[in-house]
């Protein structure tokens, strides 16, 4: 699979046949969201669901439930009044926190998305999880590879920390890729990786 990133958290991750797009809306008014075809659209802010037009076709998941769409299983929870998912795909399960703030998760908030392969998470503060909430997080989830989001960059216009104060604060230097291709048996066993999309 390959995952992309189209700034703060908006993300593509796709393979030859199908394509799942996370929260596709923008953040500010310089920033338009260019129309990608998608099987399953995944919003963890259902308020922006109504700036969207998607084909008849699309699963369009904004809530809480169990859902699957070819051989994709996405799983939601309301975990401190932000959406969380769990999304398995290719046999790799992937945690996305989309806008995740400032609370702690306990032992019960961990079932759905502890141990999961991959973690997409918001690190760059604001109303958000910043550096250290986020370092926090990704130790208790134990993922293999971590994804942050949620930080600025100089196409958005948005106040959030700088992507360097996460590295600094997680202590693992980050690999920088245009897209991310990963599959199961390629996953790090031992060490956890940091994976920066530009």
């Amino acid at each position: 699979m390959t995952i992309s990133w189209y700034g703060f958290n908006y993300f593509r991750i796709q393979n030859s046949q199908h394509s799942i797009i996370l929260n596709p809306y923008s953040l500010d008014k310089n920033n338009k969201v260019h129309k990608m075809k998608a099987d399953v659209v995944v919003f963890s802010d259902p308020s922006k669901l109504v700036t969207n037009k998607f084909d008849k076709e699309v699963l369009v998941i904004d809530a809480p439930g169990e859902y699957e769409a070819n051989d994709v299983f996405i799983y939601g929870e309301n975990i401190k009044g932000s959406v969380v998912y769990l999304i398995v795909f290719e046999d790799i399960k992937i945690a996305f926190l989309g806008e995740f703030g400032h609370q702690e998760l306990t032992n019960g908030d961990l079932e759905l998305i502890e141990g999961a392969d991959i973690l997409i998470l918001p690190v760059g503060g604001g109303a958000l999880s910043d550096a250290k909430e986020a370092v926090k997080i990704i130790h208790q989830i134990e993922p293999r590879i971590v994804i942050p989001s949620c930080y600025s960059s100089t196409s958005l216009k948005i106040k959030a920390d700088d992507i360097a104060k996460f590295i600094k604060e997680f202590g693992v230097k980050p690999e920088e890729f245009e897209k991310f291709k990963v599959q199961k048996k390629d996953l790090p066993q031992e060490d956890m990786k940091l994976i920066i999309l530009k």
